[in-house]
């Protein structure tokens, strides 16, 4: 829903409906006219600001700053083909730790995701714990051109994440597919495996139609 209301208002923003330096209409008359609750507004604005396209501030509410959405590359690759990467690396590298990883990386993933849990219930920014968790899934299958080439493109990374669905913080719904995909590697089970191909899936297909709304 927050995906959808940020796409609305962008549109509303690029179609002039906001210009440039006004200011948005208040959380509670926004949450009235999409018929939700004022913390998913709140969701949506945030991922405005995650995309420079509002600036919110403390007490006064979030002004346009942008008609534009910030999604230059930082390689000759697009965003699309930088997402498509990422999945066919981690992916192949749950499958891979799902037999390979010792206990001392099962440990290293179970940590990660703890503190990417930690700060989604402090509703603290997430981008940096959620980028730790990823590495520590790829480092787990202990192929080191796998880890060489999630390294090398971790600017482009840092960057999909930014321009995501939950952009700098993110919600519940999406901590539980991060939960998913982990237990792949910190489970010894098949159906674990499963479940975290599973996730890794939706994740990334919802990544791909949330910049398909966003870039056309």
């Amino acid at each position: 829903m927050r995906s959808r209301i940020a796409d609305d208002l962008l549109g509303r923003i690029r179609e002039g409906a906001f210009p440039v330096g006004t200011k948005l209409p208040s959380e509670r008359v926004l949450a009235e006219q999409y018929g939700v609750s004022r913390p998913v507004v709140r969701e949506a604005l945030g991922m405005l600001s995650t995309l420079d396209v509002v600036d919110i501030q403390m007490g006064r509410g979030a002004f346009v700053t942008s008609a534009d959405v910030t999604t230059e590359p930082r390689s000759e690759y697009g965003l699309r083909d930088i997402l498509d990467a990422r999945e066919a690396i981690e992916a192949g590298a749950v499958r891979l730790a799902a037999g390979r990883a010792g206990d001392q990386e099962r440990t290293a993933v179970a940590e990660a995701l703890e503190e990417l849990r930690r700060h989604v219930a402090l509703h603290q920014e997430t981008a940096a714990a959620d980028l730790a968790l990823h590495r520590r899934l790829v480092e787990a299958a202990h192929s080191p051109l796998l880890s060489r080439l999630w390294e090398d493109m971790t600017g482009e990374i840092e960057q999909t994440i930014r321009v995501s669905p939950h952009g700098r913080t993110m919600n519940a719904e999406i901590l539980a597919d991060h939960v998913d995909l982990a237990h792949g590697v910190i489970g010894r089970e098949p159906a674990d495996l499963e479940g975290a191909l599973a996730a890794c899936s939706r994740l990334y297909d919802d990544h791909r139609d949330f910049l398909r709304r966003l870039l056309g």
